[in-house]
């Protein structure tokens, strides 16, 4: 355990003075106001009120410009998904323009003519396994689903045929290859934890009651406590905000600190907590923990593969987690969502997902059980508690294809976050820099369109008689025009993005358009300044040897995330079109030959590949799904060079940019995936598939 820089390292920027105010009391009671104090904005009296024996009137809280973009973008989420529920899911069945000669109108070419039909079938081999190549479209939000195409394993099982074992995994459903993929990895080390020493001091009469031995641990003084919650909450929970950085430094922090550590709920979310700020410093500026590629520091950072950081902060946490297994609170979801959180950054993906759904059930059990008023603070930060389970569970089912608790369906019950609770000096200053809360209301809207996608996109897909039969020479998949609807929505949810999260399609890099000087909105790098003759240079590069820019508040992580999951979620929709182009090529259309150079285009430099987010993995979300994500990418680019059909529409149709980055793009994945292979039991599973097309080192 290194808590020596936690004493005096922090992934923001230096302590302001000011901090020491609290909360800024937007939300002040009248008395507080007219003596011009500061209010705790406790309900329905405060503090003040309470002793002085006064009336305590609250002025109706107007909207602030920041309550009125978060609206926004949810309420133009609505509408989008009220136009996605209508789209038809009818599979067309012109056929002319593409692939055989046939006759097209003036307005839609021809692609390549005079090539006789029978050479866009398969360049394959027949598989000696039996595999035919005419199964009719399944879809499959899962990447590595992707190796059960025909042509994809009958590439595969030619390169190497051992790869037959990686083959049958597959078979299984979602939870299955989790657990197996999983079994690769050892479990996080138990012998490593604290020295701690009995509590001796004054105790509340409520600390006292609940009994127990309560204990101090020497290595956590004040200010490393200090340093380790704002280091969690400066980098987390700006990415994932179901905690309240004021309610935990006033009440747990102060807690833990005057009475020492037990059993408690208190005591065990402070510890999560600190294991995450530990994780949090040492995953952005601790050292790699390995040497790659001649000498590439690793974006693995801090710790070891097999001792992350705040291990053993982590240890003491899930002696006490015990205790607070059977109560279905918002600390209970808490608890599970930060002891999650840790398992996700150590690629433990295993017990990542195990943990979630725990968070999930808990949410379910809060919200169907309890009376919450939605409205205050605490209803406000439920809802926030329950969109991260939302985001969570999503993300693993359409990634992973594991089952879901059924969290969805309480969205309507709950309703959206609005972060009315007060913000303190430091999650105020953030706010202003990074954009958060615009961030992640721009995440959920993105998720909950994706979700609705790939139910739009299934369903076309449903009337299939038997999945994985020939269906009679039938693509069986969903029609170009509903495919192209589809992306239409998506061009949308971009184009209402809020000004300073916009970005060039082409230009993933670059950093957001600024937002005029003045207002809430302020740039959080000062090249971005307009008054700057010279261009700013771009948010992120390919340059992945030099030391990363480290920006305060995660700033590029979060904008890393969103341009990423936009990319991901418009080549999932265009993915359908390359199935068609490999296993159907005599029924392609121009339409659908346009929709797979749409998919090729989207696979370019996507932005975690880039430094400096690339340069610190431990801090990025759902380290589980990338992996296998370019693991597809990767053998649709290797198929673009050996099957007709894709060679054919890559040359003619994606355009000089593609080529000019393609390349580059395919080295960045695999780097990827090299870097992790060592610690991360799935990029070990998709190195291992991919070194024989790639010819990657053992």
């Amino acid at each position: 355990m290194n808590l020596d820089s936690a004493s005096s390292a922090s992934s923001g920027p230096p302590p302001n003075p000011r901090s020491s105010r609290g909360a800024i009391a937007a939300q002040a009671c009248e008395t507080c106001r007219s003596r011009k104090q500061k209010c705790d904005e406790q309900r329905p009296k405060c503090g003040l009120c309470q002793r002085m024996k006064l009336e305590c009137n609250w002025r109706e809280v107007q909207p602030t410009k920041k309550d009125k973009t978060l609206v926004e973008i949810l309420d133009r989420l609505r509408s989008l998904e009220t136009k996605v529920d209508r789209i038809p899911t009818s599979r067309g069945t012109s056929v002319s323009g593409f692939g055989p000669p046939q006759p097209s109108p003036a307005s839609q070419p021809s692609f390549n003519p005079d090539v006789d039909p029978s050479s866009y079938s398969s360049s394959l081999r027949p598989s000696p396994s039996g595999i035919k190549s005419n199964q009719s479209y399944r879809h499959f939000s899962a990447s590595h689903k992707i190796l059960t195409w025909p042509i994809i394993q009958q590439a595969l099982l030619q390169a190497l045929p051992s790869n037959v074992g990686d083959l049958k995994t597959l078979e299984q459903d979602g939870t299955a290859f989790l657990v197996q993929i999983q079994r690769e990895t050892p479990n996080l080390p138990l012998d490593e934890g604290l020295t701690e020493r009995p509590f001796v001091g004054m105790q509340t009469q409520a600390t006292r009651i609940s009994g127990g031995v309560r204990t101090t641990f020497p290595p956590l003084t004040q200010d490393v406590m200090n340093n380790l919650a704002s280091a969690y909450f400066d980098t987390f929970n700006f990415i994932y905000p179901f905690m309240d950085r004021q309610n935990f430094i006033s009440d747990t922090l102060s807690k833990v600190h005057s009475e020492g550590f037990d059993g408690d709920i208190e005591s065990v979310i402070a510890l999560l907590v600190f294991a995450l700020g530990e994780l949090a410093i040492d995953g952005s500026r601790g050292k790699p923990i390995e040497f790659y590629k001649g000498g590439r520091p690793s974006g693995v950072r801090g710790g070891s593969a097999t001792r992350p950081p705040g291990i053993a902060l982590f240890n003491e946490a899930r002696k006490r987690i015990g205790f607070c297994l059977t109560e279905c609170e918002l600390e209970n979801v808490q608890i599970f969502s930060l002891a999650a959180l840790y398992f996700q950054a150590t690629s433990k993906h295993g017990d990542f997902w195990r943990m979630s759904v725990s968070a999930s059930s808990a949410a379910q059990v809060l919200v169907t059980s309890s009376s919450i008023d939605w409205n205050s603070p605490r209803g406000d930060l439920i809802k926030r508690a329950y969109w991260h389970c939302f985001l969570m569970e999503w993300t693993l089912y359409l990634e992973l294809d594991v089952p879901l608790t059924g969290i969805s369906a309480l969205q309507d019950r709950v309703g959206i976050p609005s972060f009315n609770t007060p913000f303190c000096e430091a999650d105020h200053r953030g706010n202003q820099s990074s954009h958060f809360e615009a961030h992640y209301a721009s995440q959920i809207a993105l998720r909950r369109l994706c979700a609705n996608m790939h139910n739009n996109i299934y369903e076309s897909t449903a009337s299939t008689d038997t999945p994985g039969t020939s269906n009679n020479g039938d693509f069986g998949g969903p029609s170009a025009t509903s495919l192209n609807q589809l992306a239409s929505q998506l061009s949308q949810w971009r184009s209402m993005l809020p000004r300073d999260l916009q970005w060039d399609e082409d230009d993933p890099a670059s950093f957001p358009s600024p937002q005029a000087s003045g207002g809430y909105n302020q740039p959080l790098d000062p090249t971005l300044s307009p008054q700057r003759s010279r261009p700013a240079p771009p948010l992120f590069t390919t340059d992945l040897n030099s030391d990363p820019v480290h920006y305060p508040y995660v700033y590029d992580i979060q904008v890393a995330l969103l341009r990423t999951r936009y990319y991901y979620a418009k080549y999932m929709v265009h993915r359908p079109f390359v199935y068609k182009a490999l296993h159907f090529p005599e029924q392609m259309t121009q339409e659908d030959a346009q929709g797979v150079a749409e998919c090729l285009r989207a696979c370019l430099k996507w932005p975690i590949l880039l430094s400096p987010t690339s340069r610190r993995k431990r801090l990025i979300p759902w380290l589980f799904g990338w992996s296998q994500h370019f693991l597809g990418i990767l053998l649709i680019m290797h198929m673009t060079q050996i099957n007709p059909m894709l060679r054919d529409i890559r040359t003619q149709l994606c355009g000089a940019r593609f080529e000019a980055e393609v390349n580059e793009s395919v080295d960045l994945m695999l780097d990827w995936i090299q870097d992790l292979k060592s610690s991360d039991a799935i990029a070990k599973w998709c190195y291992r598939i991919l070194q024989p097309m790639y010819n990657l080192e053992p």
